[in-house]
């Protein structure tokens, strides 16, 4: 699953390069910065990025994630400054929403 995840957070960063003027530079693989300190994504386009992921996980895997509430996190952590801290997130949110509906 992780490489179906892989694939599908990259798919929806490179969309958003034909909204943007520069491309979203993914060249340093999971270690490509994309929001916060030296990131190369703002607030709008970062939104833009999760909702599609959601919209993919839900028509591709089948799941429906919230990747948006971050409540749970602590504020000096943002699983959205690189590439792979997003896969990781989305990764973890899946497995919490598969043992939730395992307990259920």
């Amino acid at each position: 699953m992780f490489n179906q995840v892989k694939a599908l957070t990259e798919s929806a960063v490179r969309q958003q390069d034909l909204l943007l003027g520069t491309p979203i530079d993914l060249s340093r693989g999971e270690d490509s910065r994309l929001y916060g300190v030296d990131g190369s994504i703002d607030s709008l386009t970062l939104v833009s990025i999760i909702v599609d992921v959601e919209e993919k996980l839900r028509s591709q895997l089948g799941v429906e994630v919230r990747l948006a509430d971050t409540t749970d996190l602590p504020e000096s952590a943002t699983p959205f400054a690189t590439l792979g801290t997003l896969i990781a997130y989305i990764m973890d949110r899946l497995s919490a929403a598969q043992a939730s509906v395992q307990a259920v």
